[in-house]
């Protein structure tokens, strides 16, 4: 844990001060604890324009760094801190070790390259500021590595004294955002990281220290810290992001009790969990995919635990900005962004299929209680098909049954190219809404694979023939399916000797058999995150002969499901089987954990299953659904979420049932 702990501060410690570096006043104070100012403001003279015009070119270039040059990648991304006083004062003494024909030569390369669009010289370029800031790395490494010495052993002294200091957690604080970017820079032997990976430790425990501390008090009365007291200023302080403590738990170990608090004002049961430290997400697999003139991660996150979410609203906007012919399967639709760029699109000629959701285009027909209307978004797209537009085809899909719905949730997208066209899938947890965007723990995928975007194809021309064109006096009735639902027959997914699908959907596509081939086939272990966890008796029979085997399986859910009398009782038969179990808040107040995830064997040569299926009989038999089947890179990235949302997770609490609280 201490290695993983480190690694967190040294890498993601720059997100948790960001407040820190919005005054142009000096990081950190030059006399008491510093006896002399970190760095000047001369080094860089000269070179401010350049370096914002880098930060500029560095965001809207479509040459991929992270690919073609990892060392010119990293010092792109070092440089572009470089753009603001802040970051002048940090790379000072970079600069410093440089001459004055070299700085011009720097300035000379940093101008050319913001103004080439020829990739290949643009590599040329980025080779040459390269070679050149090495040169001025090397001369600069004792005097930066020196100082910071310096600093962490007076830091060390604060961080043992019994009265820790206000003061003492301002300057940690402040020295926080340096270290990350001197990492990137500075490290280049065991020696080097052991001596900033120290003094993280101790910035991050002052600032830990002080932050229970001052928070203790309150999280044992029960009381909520007001907004003018030491504490309340602590909750709305951004340079800890704990925006996030609103948007879920946030778990201090108390240097005192040693005991994990819970804010019993933010709804959340005590815990007695032993937490080791408070949980930071590291994303650690960013391969790229393109996506209109953008280059994305093909996984992402509307929320992260202690840090930045993605802007997933936006991408979705550029993915059917960059599209001419897009289908989609939607169960919400709440998206601002999303709807103005179809309805753009609509206006260009661009061709939209969407197939929507019964219940939340009449919800009021449903005897929904949580809504008499449908939402504004979808309304625009209905107003777009009833004016005929012929470039948008709008259907209505119920589920089977009586409490059956269309929760599939996906887009194709079709991208015009010099060289005819290609497709991209989009897929997850995620639902088309402002909620999943602000309040939820959700996963979005981008797939390129072309025998997984074929089978959704299938699914989705499937659905359409069993969908109803919309018409504003469509009553809800049931679908009839005189066509068998598509499968990926040659099983293309391989996990330790098991056939698996690519994907899978419902109704009655053999998601759950799948899920249970995952489980049967984990050598190493097995975790399922699932927001509607009500596996059914063939199921959690599996669970308990893998669990007899010897295999560790967890189950992480949402905390609002553990007031579910039946899935609280399922909780309880896999935990007393020997399973761990948690829940967990969502990222906001009203938020949930909605993920649906079953991944086997983890980093191990694993495979993780995601999509919109809840595990439920529901989901698999009447619901409209799709999952996929995916390895790396998917699967690091998600293994890490998980992960850092396991941490973040608490014991249900078995003895308090309440009422069903309804699935999605």
């Amino acid at each position: 844990m201490k290695n993983y702990w480190t690694l967190s501060l040294l890498l993601l410690v720059a997100p948790l001060t960001a407040a820190a570096m919005e005054t142009a006043e000096p990081l950190l104070p030059e006399n008491g604890f510093l006896s002399q100012p970190l760095f000047t403001l001369s080094g860089a003279s000269g070179l401010s324009s350049s370096l914002k015009g880098l930060s500029s070119w560095s965001s809207n270039s479509s040459l991929n760094l992270n690919s073609e040059d990892a060392k010119a990648a990293s010092w792109v991304e070092v440089l572009k801190d470089a753009a603001t006083p802040e970051g002048q004062r940090l790379l000072a003494p970079l600069f410093n070790a440089l001459n004055s024909k070299s700085k011009a030569k720097l300035k000379g390369q940093l101008n050319a390259l913001i103004l080439s669009n020829n990739p290949e010289r643009q590599k040329v370029l980025l080779s040459q500021i390269t070679s050149l800031l090495e040169k001025g790395r090397k001369k600069s490494t004792g005097q930066v590595l020196g100082l910071l010495k310096k600093y962490a052993d007076n830091l060390a002294k604060d961080s043992e004294h019994p009265s820790l200091s206000k003061e003492s957690f301002e300057k940690a604080k402040s020295l926080d955002q340096i270290l990350a970017p001197l990492a990137k820079i500075y490290v280049r032997n065991p020696s080097q990281a052991k001596e900033i990976n120290d003094l993280s430790q101790t910035v991050a425990s002052i600032q830990y220290k002080h932050i229970a501390k001052t928070l203790e008090p309150f999280w044992a009365s029960g009381k909520n810290p007001g907004h003018n007291s030491e504490a309340g200023k602590l909750l709305s302080d951004p340079a800890f992001n704990v925006d996030t403590v609103r948007k879920g738990p946030l778990w201090l170990k108390s240097a005192e009790t040693q005991k994990v608090m819970t804010p019993s004002d933010f709804n959340l049961r005590s815990s007695q969990l032993q937490m080791k430290f408070p949980n930071i997400f590291i994303p650690t697999h960013s391969d790229l995919i393109k996506i209109g003139s953008q280059n994305v991660k093909r996984t992402l996150f509307p929320n992260v635990p202690n840090g930045t979410g993605d802007d997933i609203p936006a991408i979705l906007a550029a993915g059917n900005n960059s599209s001419n012919a897009t289908q989609i399967m939607l169960y919400e639709e709440t998206l601002d962004e999303d709807v103005a760029s179809i309805v753009e699109g609509l206006k260009q000629g661009k061709k939209f299929e969407i197939i929507a959701d019964y219940s939340n285009l009449f919800p009021e027909k449903m005897g929904r209680k949580e809504s008499r209307s449908r939402s504004p978004q979808l309304q625009k797209l209905v107003d777009e098909y009833n004016a005929g537009n012929s470039n948008l085809k709008l259907y209505a899909l119920k589920g089977l049954g009586s409490i059956g719905i269309q929760h599939a949730k996906f887009r194709i997208w079709n991208v015009p190219h010099f060289f005819g066209s290609s497709q991209i899938l989009e897929t997850g947890s995620y639902n088309y809404s402002t909620h999943s965007q602000e309040n939820n723990w959700e996963n979005v995928v981008f797939i390129d694979d072309k025998k997984i975007i074929a089978l959704y194809q299938a699914f989705f021309n499937w659905a359409k023939s069993v969908a109803r064109p919309y018409s504003d006096d469509l009553d809800p009735q049931e679908p009839t399916i005189n066509s068998p639902i598509p499968t990926d027959s040659n099983m293309g997914q391989n996990f330790n000797g098991a056939s698996l699908p690519i994907a899978s959907f419902s109704p009655n596509g053999g998601t759950g058999e799948a899920w249970a081939k995952i489980i049967n086939a984990s050598q190493k272990d097995a975790i399922i995150g699932m927001f509607g966890f009500y596996p059914w008796p063939d199921l959690v029979s599996t669970i308990v002969s893998k669990l007899n085997s010897g295999l560790s399986i967890r189950v992480l859910s949402d905390i609002h499901q553990s007031h579910n009398p039946a899935s609280i009782a399922d909780m309880k038969k896999v935990k007393d089987a020997g399973a761990e179990v948690r829940v967990i808040a969502g990222a906001g107040e009203t938020g949930l954990f909605h993920n649906k995830l079953v991944i086997g064997d983890g980093k191990n040569g694993g495979i993780v299953a995601t999509g919109s299926t809840n595990m439920s009989l529901n989901g698999n038999r009447h619901n409209f659904e799709n999952t996929v089947y995916l390895k790396d890179p998917y699967l690091g990235a998600l293994v890490d979420y998980l992960e850092a949302l396991w941490n973040m997770g608490t014991e249900p609490d078995y003895s308090q049932l309440s009422a069903p609280h309804p699935q999605s």
